[in-house]
């Protein structure tokens, strides 16, 4: 027995012991970290949601569902809003005072929008929010990238009768409202790009659909 023991390095099996208590408590230490990120996220998605449900109303909803069979792929062109009165609308008014949007689209993009900043960080979970709004989120920004795309052809116009500085000043004017529309929806267009690549098949609540 005094043999085996004056064989063993007491110093290296001490070293062994306190490198196995580090690798089990390290261990546990990630394992609560890990699990109160994910409670935090879940936490702050119900949060989130409570405030889209109290921001985004039945009218507005209802304002969605009217434009988007207005707006139906089948039937009518992509920035065209053909309604069942006979009047058509194109998307490059719809935020304009009197638009077909009625400032309801404008709101829920723009709601959107914020949330989408924490999307984008991975604070939220985004299966919850996209099962919830992923499809209005999708037609906002189908409507809003049909503006992003044709920026500049549908706002700044030819020159025609003006002199070349009222032309410069007309830029001017409407590159700072392209620029302001584009903040409005920067990063829901973010996080829907980055989203669709890998989730575009989860489930998702239908609001309507394509008649």
């Amino acid at each position: 027995m005094e043999n085996l023991l004056s064989q063993i390095d007491f110093t290296e099996l001490r070293n062994w012991i306190i490198l196995i208590l580090a690798i089990i408590g390290g261990t546990t230490t990630i394992k609560t970290y890990t699990s109160s990120t994910r409670q935090r996220k879940l936490d702050n998605t119900y949060k989130t949601l409570d405030y889209l449900r109290r921001h985004i109303t039945d009218n507005q909803i209802q304002t969605f569902i009217k434009l988007f069979h207005a707006n139906n792929p089948l039937a009518v062109p992509e920035n065209e809003f053909h309604f069942e009165d006979g009047t058509v609308q194109t998307i490059e008014h719809m935020f304009s005072e009197g638009g077909c949007g009625n400032g309801d689209l404008h709101n829920m993009i723009e709601l959107f929008n914020l949330i989408s900043k924490k999307l984008n960080k991975g604070l939220l979970n985004e299966d919850l929010i996209w099962y919830e709004y992923g499809q209005i989120m999708l037609s906002c920004y189908k409507w809003t990238k049909y503006l992003e795309d044709n920026m500049e052809k549908l706002f700044i116009k030819p020159q025609f009768d003006m002199s070349d500085k009222e032309y410069k000043e007309s830029v001017k004017f409407w590159k700072s409202q392209m620029d302001n529309l584009e903040r409005f929806y920067l990063d829901l267009h973010k996080y829907i790009e980055s989203y669709s690549k890998n989730s575009l098949n989860l489930p998702i609540k239908h609001y309507t659909y394509v008649e």
